[in-house]
């Protein structure tokens, strides 16, 4: 994808124009009267000085598809309350929401929830992580506002005075629509509502949304039963006659992999609904399947007809702290027989989202120009970073955790492992950089300057202030760029002085000096920074989670960037980005990688999978027309 409409439109710019069309259009106010809302089930009420609203209430004749919705929201002390804000209301089952839970502030990350509702079911267990959920803090007794901004089938959600969005929704769940709004909470005195106000903004835009790489390995289609209720069922023995009974229903997985079942159904029993689901996976020859999986809330797990797995994930059903988010936390193997196996799913609900997913774990992406040549099985100890020495024909390996005795390796570009603790003394060290025959060498405690002929260190310079040193490059003058990652820093080491170089950055990475700028990794983007006016240019953007570990020039006057999670892009000399590896499924993290131009070759770390893996680039290797910097989701390998 071009990157260049990023630059043009941030969410401060975004704030800006949303200041200005406030100033020239007036909110509308939504009193709370009966002429105005539906009140069967909320009262109204003084607290904090203001008239409030405590309960559930719908406004009536509105229709808002974009705009602006805010409203007050004061809590008592940190209670479970979960007062929210429904948009885009259809009907008293299905709409968009997002609430607050008091409790959890501000302590964790799922302070603030988006969740859909469809067929009355609140799917929140399905909605967590980046872009889902979001950590604030909620100070109890005083109003705080909530601001939410929609537009399309994006939102932004603002809390009180921040000028940046606390959580932004890329993708709404129920796509783009129009409905009224409602506000719900409790009416036991933890939660109100005070002074909401709405404006209908046609035309509104948000920011480009954050890029969404493929999920690989997903098993993506299904057939599903209608619900039938869970009382008497036994979970235990495989269901022949709920099977020959069933009428079967096609779903598809969305692209995380997740099936929910509420977009189909309605729950029918308050005391536990049941569906089926089932799919056909086509083996060659007889062999173990692995696949990661998540459900909610109970699941028996059938491979032709023989039960081999049961799990129980309701809500505090293991702790108290245990919330039943659905994900790959659980893996299983499969022992296919040659040909068609029936994987048949027995799932039951409670609360908080209906549904499953799957996922072939061992499954990896790896774009046609690239081709796996070597990997190493032992002997490291969660290698961070790999530099290239050219002169002594060896890679540089920093192992960042061996019980206190960590070192720097010394391995060749065919993978031997030629010397494994060829430095020692060091404490912890990640990102390496190499003029000659020295080796600069970050760790905790400060920039470590080996002499390689020698073989030992010769130097410490200190890093005082540094909160996590982890990258480091040098420019053509011998000052160097240090990045601390914890500070949100890029320090300058010049002239024997450390001082910040440019700051308030997402937890800073991966560095890459060139003759007149430096390259910055960041948390989900890619920045060039001009070395003399420090001016900042976006070059790519990455999906959210994302953080740049590794960088390189790729010879053709591009880049090749890692994700640690285990995604490799190239970004072209025109800006796009194209995903060259996807090694997240089976857990292999890309770390602080080398290129290796005259072989072409790509060394990675793979942090705690202790091992390197390297990879040849086919530059001649074009990629087919289609839209710039996205890759086709692969076909998952099973049938109806």
């Amino acid at each position: 994808m071009t990157i260049g409409k990023f630059r043009k439109f941030t969410c401060g710019m975004l704030l800006a124009l949303l200041t200005a069309i406030s100033a020239s259009a007036q909110k509308t106010a939504a009193d709370f009267t009966p002429e105005r809302w539906d009140l069967s089930r909320a009262k109204i009420e003084e607290h904090l000085g203001r008239k409030a609203l405590a309960g559930t209430a719908f406004l009536k004749d509105v229709r808002l598809q974009n705009g602006i919705i805010e409203v007050d929201i004061a809590t008592t002390n940190r209670t479970r309350s979960y007062p929210g804000v429904l948009f885009r209301v259809q009907d008293a089952a299905n709409y968009e929401r997002f609430y607050v839970r008091p409790h959890r502030s501000p302590f964790y990350d799922d302070v603030l929830q988006y969740g859909p509702t469809f067929n009355g079911v609140d799917s929140w267990q399905f909605y967590n992580g980046p872009g889902l959920s979001a950590g604030m803090e909620v100070l109890p007794d005083r109003w705080n506002r909530l601001k939410i901004v929609v537009a399309g089938t994006q939102a932004q959600v603002f809390w009180n005075d921040a000028p940046e969005p606390v959580l932004f929704v890329h993708e709404l769940a129920r796509g783009e629509s129009a409905g009224s709004i409602g506000l719900v909470g409790p009416m036991d005195g933890t939660a109100f509502f005070s002074d909401l106000r709405y404006e209908a903004i046609d035309g509104l835009l948000l920011p480009p949304a954050a890029p969404r790489e493929a999920t690989w390995g997903i098993i993506s289609d299904w057939e599903i039963s209608e619900p039938f209720g869970a009382i008497g069922v036994d979970f235990t023995k495989y269901p022949e006659q709920a099977v020959a009974s069933a009428a079967w229903r096609p779903v598809a997985a969305d692209r995380r992999g997740m099936v929910d079942v509420s977009r189909c159904f309605p729950r029918k029993s308050q005391a536990g609904d049941c569906v089926l689901a089932r799919t056909t996976l086509t083996a060659a020859s007889d062999s173990p399947l692995r696949v990661s999986f998540g459900y909610s809330d109970v699941i028996t797990v059938f491979l032709n007809h023989r039960p081999l797995y049961s799990g129980n994930a309701i809500y505090q059903s293991r702790d108290r702290s245990f919330l039943g988010i659905v994900g790959y936390q659980d893996e299983l193997y499969l022992p296919l027989q040659k040909g068609d196996n029936e994987l048949l799913l027995l799932v039951g609900e409670t609360m908080g989202g209906w549904g499953f997913c799957f996922r072939r774990d061992d499954e990896v992406f790896t774009h046609p120009s690239l081709k796996k040549e070597w990997s190493t099985k032992k002997g490291l100890a969660l290698p961070e970073a790999v530099v290239f020495d050219p002169r002594n024909d060896a890679c540089y390996v920093s192992n960042y955790f061996n019980e206190g005795r960590e070192f720097i390796s010394r391995v060749s570009p065919a993978g031997e492992v030629i010397e494994r603790e060829w430095i020692k003394g060091l404490r912890m060290p990640t990102g390496m950089c190499l003029k000659g025959n020295t080796l600069y060498a970050v760790d905790r405690s400060g920039l470590n300057v080996i002499d390689v002929k020698k073989g030992k260190i010769v130097e410490t310079i200190p890093l005082p202030g540094l909160r996590m040193a982890n990258d480091v490059a040098m420019d053509r003058e011998g000052n160097f760029f240090i990045s601390d990652t914890a500070g949100g820093v890029v320090y300058r080491h010049a002239g024997g002085k450390l001082e910040p170089w440019l700051e308030n950055l997402s937890r800073p990475n991966a560095l890459l000096c060139e003759k007149n700028r430096l390259l910055v990794g960041l948390n989900e983007k890619l920045i060039a920074v001009d070395l003399k006016s420090r001016t900042v240019q976006v070059l790519a953007r990455f999906e959210l989670g994302s953080n740049i570990d590794g960088l390189e020039a790729d010879g053709s006057g591009g880049y090749l960037a890692g994700d640690h999670n285990g995604k490799l892009f190239r970004i072209s000399n025109q800006e796009e980005r194209t995903l060259l590896l996807d090694t997240s499924n089976p857990g292999e993290k890309i770390a602080d990688f080398a290129y290796i131009p005259k072989l072409k070759l790509l060394v990675i770390p793979t942090f705690d999978a202790n091992s390197l893996a390297a990879y040849s680039i086919f530059s001649s290797y074009r990629l087919p027309a289609g839209p710039a910097g996205e890759t086709p989701a692969e076909n998952a390998v099973n049938k109806k």
